[in-house]
């Protein structure tokens, strides 16, 4: 799993690098990513971001999971990240 933190947001990318979390910068040019970290505290913050980042024509972005950052904390971004992870139906009820 990849995450890409928009830039301006070190405090939450330098979090989640400590947690072992396969962090890249915002402004890399790696686009490839399964989550993408931004902070918007307008309603349109969500399509901003991905009209400015480009993610609207991407293949690479498919199936991407955003978080607004905005008055979260990092622990909560945390466990939005680890509640949106895959994990097997069957494994998760106890039949395995």
């Amino acid at each position: 799993m990849v995450i890409l933190v928009q830039d301006g947001l070190d405090n939450i990318e330098n979090y989640l690098i400590g947690r072992g979390y396969k962090v890249i910068h915002g402004n890399t040019t790696t686009k490839t990513h399964d989550i993408y970290i931004y902070s918007s505290s307008a309603y349109k913050g969500l399509y901003n971001e991905i009209f400015s980042n480009n993610m609207h024509n991407s293949i690479e972005t498919n199936n991407v999971l955003m978080i607004n950052a905005n008055n979260k904390s990092y622990a909560e971004v945390e466990d939005i990240i680890n509640s949106r992870k895959y994990s097997s139906l069957f494994e998760s009820e106890g039949f395995f």
